[in-house]
């Protein structure tokens, strides 16, 4: 009796590591791991405690062993991992309903064709057994398709409906089963098992959905961004025409202004002079003159759009540009770093104390751009674990797209991000993208 007690509590032992193995090897998936704290390990603890309590003793009855299940799975995932808490919460649930609509099928199919070959406990080992087999193999081709890009996060009202998904699957399960068991008809096992099925196709649906509608998402920011974009060169080619225009009205006066240039110089009219020649020159726009002028519109636009802006609040910004019209690059993916980062710099850089001011430097070196913005700011700055940082605006849905952006389109190129914020009060951070190699 005491071996047959030792052997169950060590099938419960090696079970309980295996459901460890799966937890960890799903998650990995979705979720970016913390780094190692004793909270960590408090969650880890207290899943396979919780894992054990089911195995060998299992007090409670159906749904208050499937609740607790999803708080101890949802709590240690907290611990363990990055991310948002309902992003978390989709993952969670689906997570304990795809292990429950496979226990379901696994169970179904053993009841229903091998009980008469064997005693219920044994029944029971082999089960679970198969069934962590098989969602290991489901893990695996989530993992073949999920892992290929960068799995995104979902604002609140998204994963609040998809979770809903996994929720329904789990109740509608759980009340079949249960009249499967009061039932014990081979016919009623087959049918669970079989709506089992169905359940679990809709449970795998939920991350090629949550994929989709991250991408969507994804791409309504860039479009967005673009079209800022695109605004910003608009506007600067109609500053281009208008100027031209001016000129032209001021070499028509030309021989006007001349004159009484002329009439004020024989008088020894200095002041009147200098007045009337400033006069000239604010009404012709030539005090606005370009920013910079490397050729490329599309630098040059965002530049002198942005100067302008800063001016405005106040801000001292200086440029130093050494590019060429051409660069191996999309201008697109230029236009979005720039105008992000000169964004984010308006906006820090006016919110700080003394003197504001904003620098850019930007040089081209065999193939490779080199991109820095330093400016002030006040306030703390907020940083992921992987230090990286997190949008403070309070409509992140729609602009928290900036830095991330720029991280995506360095990574296109192979480049580098880096953030120095050493110096109290200063912000500088630098982009280098890498072009093909000759």
């Amino acid at each position: 009796m005491s071996m047959s007690k030792t052997l169950s509590y060590g099938t419960d032992i090696l079970f309980i590591i295996f459901a460890v193995y799966l937890f960890f090897y799903y998650f990995d998936i979705f979720l970016k791991r913390r780094k190692r704290t004793v909270l960590s390990m408090i969650g880890l603890v207290i899943f396979m405690a919780w894992q054990f309590e089911m195995s060998s003793v299992n007090l409670l009855p159906a749904y208050g062993n499937i609740i607790v299940t999803i708080i101890t799975t949802l709590f240690a995932v907290a611990q363990i991992y990055e991310g948002k808490f309902w992003n978390k919460c989709i993952f969670t649930i689906a997570f304990n309903a795809i292990w429950m609509l496979i226990e379901t099928i696994s169970g179904n199919i053993l009841l229903t064709y091998c009980c008469e070959f064997t005693d219920l406990q044994a029944l029971g080992t082999l089960g679970s057994f198969t069934s962590k087999i098989v969602f290991m193999i489901a893990i695996t081709a989530l993992k073949r398709v999920f892992t290929k890009d960068e799995i995104k996060e979902l604002p609140v009202r998204y994963s609040f409906m998809l979770v809903l998904i996994p929720i329904g699957s789990i109740y509608i399960m759980n009340n079949i089963f249960m009249l499967g068991y009061k039932l014990h008809s081979n016919r009623a096992n087959i049918q669970s098992a079989v709506t089992a099925v169905i359940l679990l196709g809709v449970n795998v649906l939920v991350f090629y959905i949550y994929i989709k509608l991250a991408d969507d998402l994804q791409l309504r920011r860039m479009t967005s961004v673009y079209e800022q974009q695109l605004d910003l060169c608009e506007r600067h080619q109609q500053e281009r025409e208008l100027s031209i225009l001016r000129l032209r009205d001021m070499r028509h006066n030309m021989k006007n202004n001349l004159v009484s240039i002329l009439a004020y110089a024989e008088n020894g009219d200095n002041e009147k002079i200098i007045r009337f020649v400033n006069e000239i020159m604010e009404e012709g726009g030539i005090k606005t003159s370009t920013v910079t002028n490397s050729g490329n519109i599309v630098i040059d636009s965002l530049i002198g759009y942005w100067y302008v802006e800063a001016k405005k609040v106040g801000i001292d910004f200086s440029v130093n540009l050494n590019i060429p019209m051409e660069m191996p690059f999309r201008g697109a993916d230029i236009c979005l770093i720039l105008g992000n980062l000169l964004e984010n710099a308006v906006e820090a850089a006016q919110k700080a104390e003394g003197k504001k001011y904003i620098r850019l430097h930007m040089k081209y070196d065999k193939n490779n751009l080199l991109l820095f913005v330093e400016n002030n700011y006040k306030g703390v700055l907020i940083k992921t674990k992987d230090k990286r940082l997190k949008s403070t605006k309070t409509d992140a849905e729609n602009h928290g797209v900036g830095l991330s952006s720029v991280y995506r389109i360095a990574a296109k190129y192979h480049g580098v991000v880096t953030i120095d914020d050493d110096v109290a009060n200063r912000f500088l951070i630098r982009v280098v993208l890498y072009g093909k190699q000759e």
